[in-house]
């Protein structure tokens, strides 16, 4: 098995136990099980359950600071926002699963340690993003837009992935775009 394989194996493996039986109740013997591998090769890759998690949500949060890089790869502000949104709400679908384990997790005291590092990190990093795309775009107090932005952005994740069963995600964009447009004028 290619090295690269196996930890993807562990990755699926213990994001499926994670949300079906919880964190707690998860344990690596059950997650090598799950996915198909030897209990020595997990500790080939991580200390420990709490270091997987912690990797998880590592590259999540790489995914999501590419999906930020569409902000500055556009020509026009214009572009740049549409580019954005779309990859923002693909992402969402894309990684829906992973995305509202996370949120459970993250209001859990037990792991706020492992869990609230690499959110920080991927909220610095978006946030510089979205604050730099304010101020190409020659708004003042770049910084309180990017943040009102953000929450907006938020907000719309948090409704479509614990709030609402079915909610229209493809009619946010244009109210999206038009409240980035408005923060800017």
């Amino acid at each position: 098995m290619r090295p690269q394989k196996g930890k993807q194996k562990l990755y699926d493996a213990a994001m499926r136990l994670f949300e079906s039986r919880g964190y707690f109740a998860t344990t690596v013997e059950q997650i090598t099980v799950e996915a198909g591998v030897s209990k020595g090769l997990v500790y080939n890759y991580f200390k420990s359950k709490e270091e997987l998690l912690a990797h998880l949500i590592t590259e999540t949060t790489e995914k999501m600071e590419s999906v930020a890089g569409t902000l500055e790869d556009c020509q026009t502000i214009e572009e740049s926002l549409n580019g954005f949104i779309d990859q923002f709400m693909s992402y969402l679908k894309t990684e829906k699963r992973f995305l509202k384990l996370q949120l459970t997790l993250m209001l859990m005291p037990e792991l706020k340690s492992i869990v609230a590092p690499p959110q920080k990190a991927r909220a610095d990093a978006l946030l510089k993003i979205v604050t730099d795309w304010f101020k190409q775009a020659g708004c003042d107090e770049p910084k309180n837009r990017a943040r009102m932005f953000m929450a907006m952005i938020d907000g719309i994740a948090l409704h479509y992935l614990s709030t609402y069963e079915r909610y229209p995600l493809g009619t946010m964009k244009p109210q999206l775009m038009k409240a980035a447009r408005n923060l800017c004028s």
